[in-house]
């Protein structure tokens, strides 16, 4: 699940290569709506009645379909020529992420005949600073290979680590071996890799390769003298978050007493959805087309409304413009896009309609899922509260978390990050520019879209004091409290202007001048 709040991206400038716009929406559509489809469906399977055998199954095809949302996601939003900054694209949490992974390969192993072991040795970080796209695609692929390799035997995957020292992940089996020819090329940082006539590995390990050095990891492929083909992953200290996990779960909202309507066609997704909100005791009420949508919101109050994009009858684009349109109090209403239209045209189209963000389809996470539906309804967990922050009593944490935004910059390259620092400045430089004048003139509608940019950019580059000052003063826009908003304005510009600052001393660091904001 992806969510997006007008400004959490960085658009490439100049024309797209590729597939025409309107033509890459619709297959981004397509393909989005049958990945959710796909996760969705697995979801509703009654587990308790399969056997062990297809459970281990239903669990592989579970962890492939998450990833290969995943895929789907960077694969189209490349093709537009677009980069999508999200608060949690570089970090993950190492333990969820070795269930997935025993899932998705225990599953193909005992399809083959053969085995997946996992082996960690504790204690290993809470938090690994890469993304977990980049992370599959690097370990995927040599567990991959190691199968396709052992033909029937063992395959395993080693975690160890040691602070200070970094994580190393030892993939083996016990087939024939690396060829010679991959042995010594694998390291070579131009041309292809040799390519195994057996497997196609070669192509598999160029990717590996390409992505450990993009992260400022190591690889190194051996035979061992016992027999078999060993490849190490050695991920450097910078990428490893040993901090003790939170005293409290990271459990799934509690939603009692949210009232919310949830427009959506599809009955899958109707059924899946009204799992997870009833799961977290909210007030749910479905209908099924954009006409019914506007109906019920004549008879009920809501607050808040989940809107697909297509609808028959009436769309959610034409859904939300009516809302917006009327003279009574719910025309601001919060509602947020349920869309599998993720592209920056069709981003903005939702904007323009009067969307308070986007929650993309398909929805893996049921917890981050809540949250966002708590922060789009201006209830956002863990947060204080307007009174608090204008008393001075409010409980901000830390200004900054400086490996998160190293760690963004460390994954985007050399160039990216160059371009990622001109752009983020330029972003916050407008944001500023733009909340000034909206406050000024206690302009609420331009409040909220700037708060929604300014909570993006600032999550996502781990400016965490910003980031909880502008969800604040977001709450506050949401619930009209025209009288305290340049109140609450003021320590979030102290912030912002900080981050800028830091921003531009960062980039001078690595001799990039950019102007003072």
């Amino acid at each position: 699940m992806s969510t997006d709040d007008t400004g959490g991206r960085a658009p490439a400038d100049g024309p797209r290569k590729g597939l025409p716009d309107q033509t890459l929406q619709l297959f981004s559509h397509d393909i989005r709506s049958a990945m959710s489809d796909v996760i969705g469906g697995l979801r509703l399977v009654d587990r308790s009645r399969l056997s062990p055998e297809a459970q281990i199954q239903i669990d592989r095809v579970q962890a492939a379909a998450d990833t290969l949302a995943a895929l789907v996601d960077g694969a189209l939003m490349a093709a537009a020529g677009e980069t999508l900054i999200q608060q949690d694209a570089t970090s993950v949490a190492l333990s969820d992420w070795l269930a997935a992974i025993n899932g998705r390969w225990s599953g193909r192993a005992f399809a083959a005949s053969g085995c997946f072991a996992l082996h960690r040795h504790d204690p290993l970080p809470r938090l690994l600073r890469v993304s977990q796209v980049t992370l599959d695609r690097i370990v995927g692929n040599l567990i991959s290979n190691a199968l396709g390799h052992a033909e029937g035997g063992a395959v395993t995957l080693r975690l160890a680590a040691a602070q200070g020292q970094g994580l190393v992940l030892t993939v083996a089996d016990g087939g024939p071996g690396y060829p010679p020819d991959v042995l010594d090329r694998i390291d070579l940082v131009a041309g292809p890799a040799p390519m195994d006539s057996r497997t196609g590995s070669g192509l598999g390990l160029r990717i590996v390769a390409d992505l450990t050095r993009a992260i400022g990891g190591s690889l190194h492929l051996s035979n061992p003298s016992t027999g078999g083909a060993q490849a190490v992953l050695h991920l450097p200290e910078g990428l490893l978050d040993w901090a003790p996990a939170p005293s409290v779960p990271d459990a799934a909202p509690d939603l009692s007493g949210l009232r919310v309507l949830v427009a959506e066609d599809n009955l899958t997704n109707q059924t899946i959805l009204r799992q997870i909100l009833g799961g977290m005791s909210a007030d749910a009420v479905f209908v099924a087309d954009g006409v019914a949508a506007l109906e019920v919101l004549d008879r009920q109050g809501f607050d808040i409304a989940l809107i697909d994009i297509e609808m028959p009858r009436l769309s959610g684009l034409e859904v939300m413009q009516a809302v917006r349109a009327r003279s009574d109090a719910v025309a601001f209403l919060p509602m947020v896009a349920l869309t599998a239209y993720v592209l920056r045209d069709n981003r903005e189209a939702i904007y323009a309609a009067g969307a308070d963000g986007i929650i993309g389809k398909p929805i893996s996470s049921a917890a981050e899922f809540g949250r966002a539906v708590l922060r789009y309804a201006g209830r956002p967990a863990g947060l204080p509260e307007p009174e608090d922050v204008l008393a001075g009593d409010a409980s901000l944490g830390r200004k900054m978390d400086q490996a998160r935004f190293e760690a963004l910059l460390e994954v985007a390259g050399p160039d990216g990050a160059v371009e990622l620092l001109e752009r983020l400045h330029e972003d916050l430089s407008t944001v500023r520019a733009a909340l000034d004048v909206a406050v000024a003139r206690g302009d609420i509608p331009e409040i909220r879209a700037q708060t929604h940019i300014l909570i993006a950019l600032s999550g996502a580059v781990g400016a965490e004091r910003l980031y909880r000052l502008v969800e604040v003063l977001n709450i506050a826009a949401k619930r009209r409290r025209s009288g305290d908003l340049a109140a609450l304005y003021k320590p979030c510009r102290v912030e912002l202007d900080d981050l800028l600052r830091h921003v531009e001393h960062y980039a001078a660091g690595i001799g990039l001048s950019l102007p003072p904001a």
